[in-house]
């Protein structure tokens, strides 16, 4: 076989005979294109294409890997996870798909491994009662890494192709965030936003980022008048602390520091989170703030949806709204943008407050105003109406959920 990584585990070029690096060059985060065969073994030729995205990382010490898929399937995103382990005496890789939409399902692992740069793997499995064939391939390894499914019900004699997936990997340097998230709502004097505003674009944002933490957006809440809304991301809880002391432990705040508060009330009324999965937070690759001193009216409304979960765990709530709720989202044209539960980690900079006493599941999209907003819930309430899904809802939650318009400042930069 040749070997598709030549560099060995001591960081020194040369053959690998055990082979465990050939996945290597899946290891990251990527954006995944969709292509699946509408009925399979049918003689269909109907392909429904979605998006996707994909996170992967070794385990077992490097003895294996594991990647989390998010799947924005037309009929309701899901999520879904391989797992392969490589055995070094039969020098095979074997792998197992995992849905998460029937998690206690493991179908028979696929079998191979890799020559001359592509990857085969084999699988006997029933479809629809049947025997068939299952065959992986992996191509395309070093430029835009190519997984095709196909199904043979004649022992391998023809296959029929039936999912593809093509991935353009994440680069390193691309703005992804955040593994921590701070949700900030302030309530301000009458007429106190707007100084606030000119005051934070003017000054709060490259300070801030020059400490490494990312000041995702800032907002308008449209039912509020007297409400500015804003996120802050960080790459964990102990650079956190660090950089927000730099912050406001700076000439900048200092300097500044009367002039916000006197545009506050309250600015305690902060949530303290973190993604629901790798692949839930926000992407920021292609996000583009606008220059400083720019006034320019932004277009576009940010929803977040706030469930309060009372006793009901973050990650029971996640695969509920995942498996049950999302497909409602999708029916009626929303994708979501990012999802989080709280950070049950003690807050790091106690001088500013977090509500510590929170248990919530947050989720945001996107729209081009606020009467495709009002559409999109409507078609929401409709598909929910009279279904299980609304009952089960209101047996997670408490009390009710909090609905936040938010349109973007001119220098958000979501």
């Amino acid at each position: 076989m040749t070997d598709i990584n030549p560099i060995g585990q001591d960081g020194k070029s040369g053959k690998r005979g055990d082979r465990v690096s050939d996945f290597d060059f899946l290891t990251g985060s990527w954006r995944v294109h969709h292509r699946r065969l509408n009925e399979r073994l049918a003689g269909n030729h109907d392909w429904i294409e979605f998006e996707g995205k994909c996170v992967m990382q070794k385990i077992l010490g490097g003895a294996g890997n594991m990647d989390e898929n998010l799947l924005d399937f037309p009929a309701g995103a899901y999520r879904a996870v391989t797992l392969r382990t490589y055995d070094a005496a039969k020098k095979q890789w074997s792998i197992w798909w995992i849905d998460g939409r029937n998690p206690s399902h493991l179908d028979p692992p696929v079998v191979g491994g890799f020559k001359d740069g592509v990857g085969t793997f084999y699988a006997d499995d029933t479809f629809k009662g049947k025997p068939i064939r299952i065959r992986f391939l992996w191509t395309n390894l070093t430029t835009k890494p190519r997984w095709e499914q196909a199904f043979s019900d004649d022992g391998g004699k023809s296959w029929e192709t039936n999912w593809i997936m093509e991935f353009v990997r994440v680069p390193t340097s691309a703005r992804t965030c955040c593994p921590v998230v701070e949700l900030r709502q302030y309530t301000l004097v009458p007429n106190g936003r707007e100084a606030l505003i000119a005051l934070f674009e003017r000054e709060f944002i490259e300070t801030q980022e020059a400490t490494g933490m990312i000041v995702i957006g800032q907002f308008r809440d449209l039912n509020n008048p007297d409400r500015f809304v804003w996120l802050r991301g960080f790459s964990d809880m102990d650079a956190r602390a660090a950089q927000l002391q730099e912050f406001y432990g700076g000439p900048v705040w200092k300097a500044h520091h009367d002039a916000a508060n006197a545009t506050m009330i309250d600015s305690d009324n902060v949530l303290l989170l973190r993604p629901t999965s790798p692949t839930s937070g926000f992407q920021l690759e292609n996000a583009n703030r606008a220059p400083l001193g720019s006034t320019m009216q932004r277009e576009g409304l940010l929803v977040a949806t706030i469930y309060h979960l009372g006793k009901t765990k973050g990650a029971a709530f996640a695969t509920f709204f995942e498996r049950e709720l999302q497909q409602h989202l999708t029916k009626a044209g929303i994708s979501v943008l990012a999802s989080f539960v709280t950070e049950t980690h003690p807050n790091t900079f106690p001088r500013l407050p977090v509500r510590e006493d929170a248990n919530v599941f947050v989720w945001f999209a996107r729209f081009p105003d606020r009467e495709a907003y009002d559409k999109c819930a409507a078609a929401v309430g409709e598909s929910m109406r009279q279904r299980e899904v609304t009952t089960k809802l209101a047996e997670l939650t408490k009390g009710q959920s909090e609905v936040l318009l938010l349109s973007p400042t001119p220098r958000s930069l979501l």
